[in-house]
This record gives C-alpha cells, structure tokens and sequence, in this order.
C-alpha cells in the first residue's frame, strides 16, 4: 500500500474519530451545564443565607470557609453549609445519628410501659421521653437537609467533571479534525508529486 492511500486511510478514519469526539463533546458540555444549572435552580429558591462570621464561631468559621454571609445557590457551597448543619446535628444528638437515638427512646417508652402498669409516676419519664423525641425529630430534620445538600453537592461535581470533559472531547475532535484535514493535504501534494513520474514513464 502506497504512502498515498496510507495517508487517506488515516485521514479518514481521524475524520470519522473527530466527529465522534466532537458530537459526544457538545452533548457532554450541554448535559454538564444542565446539571449544573438544575442544581443552581434548586438551591436558589430555598433562599439558604449563611450566617456573617462575625456571629459565628472559629469552628464554624473553618467549616464554610469563604461562604460565610453569602447565599447558598452552587453545589461547592451547599457542601460546606452541610458541613455546618453536621456541627450542630452533632451537638444536638450528643454525636448520636437519627437512628442511634432511637435505641434510649424506644427502652425509655417500655419503661414508662412497665411503670404504668405497676402504677406508679411516669410524670418525670414521660418528660424525658418528650425532650427525647423533640431531640430526635431534630436531629433527623437536620441530617435530612444535610443529605439533600450533599446530593445537590454530588450531582454539582459530576456536573463539573462532565463540562470539563465535554470540553476537551470538543477540543480534541477540533485538533483531530485539523490533522486529518493535513493529512488529506500531504496525500493530494504525493499524488501531483507522483503525476509528471508517471507521464515521464507513458512517454
């Protein structure tokens, strides 16, 4: 096989990768940009405003970081604010999960039970179990958030990863296409190369 179909043959086939690479790049960056405006569309409404850090702790301080005062409406800063939530889910459970507390609740409610049925006061118990309950309503209301904005966090980074991936696809089946265009130049140059050899020799 001569240099000159060698050189369509590639070129072809670059043609053909190119706009592969071209097509799944646009189609990247439009499901990239899609994801990250859904998320945007999502946080704005809710109208999250984090604290200014002159009220806020050094430990809450170092969790949101740069975000302190500004409204939560990206995936970035939705991660941090979760961050923040967690800090105080934690103070509130003791470091104990939703699901964690429902262990001394549930004991607590079988002991009010067996009390009952002694007769003796449950007035002291039944208080304890209502701040209980208070305490882990909150806290399952504080984790549900923190997972709604981690998955606002998540859906931003492969959002993110997509774009910038897009890009380069874009970029790359650009760059390729350029090369397959030279090289269907270099095999037009052989081939009028090749033409007067070729005469010369009919001659």
């Amino acid at each position: 096989m001569d240099r000159k179909t060698w050189d369509k043959l590639i070129s072809t086939s670059g043609v053909i990768v190119a706009v592969l690479m071209f097509g799944l790049g646009a189609a990247a960056v439009y499901g990239g940009n899609f994801a990250l405006d859904n998320v945007r569309d999502r946080l704005e409404p809710q109208n999250i405003t984090v604290k200014p850090a002159s009220e806020m702790t050094p430990e809450e301080r170092a969790v949101v970081g740069d975000i302190a005062g500004e409204k939560v409406d990206t995936g970035t800063e939705a991660e941090a604010y979760a961050s923040y939530i967690g800090l105080h889910v934690a103070d509130i459970g003791g470091g104990k999960t939703y699901a964690e507390l429902g262990g001394p609740l549930f004991a607590l409610e079988a002991q009010i039970e067996e009390a009952q049925t002694a007769g003796e006061d449950t007035a002291a118990m039944e208080e304890e179990l209502a701040g209980l309950r208070t305490q882990r309503d909150t806290v399952f209301k504080g984790e549900t958030l923190r997972a709604i904005l981690l998955n606002a966090y998540g859906w931003w980074t492969v959002g993110q990863i997509t774009l910038y991936a897009g890009f380069a696809m874009v970029i790359g089946g650009v760059l390729l296409g350029i090369l397959a265009f030279l090289g269907f130049r270099h095999a037009r140059k052989v081939t009028l190369a090749a033409a007067p050899v070729t005469k010369a020799k009919a001659a």
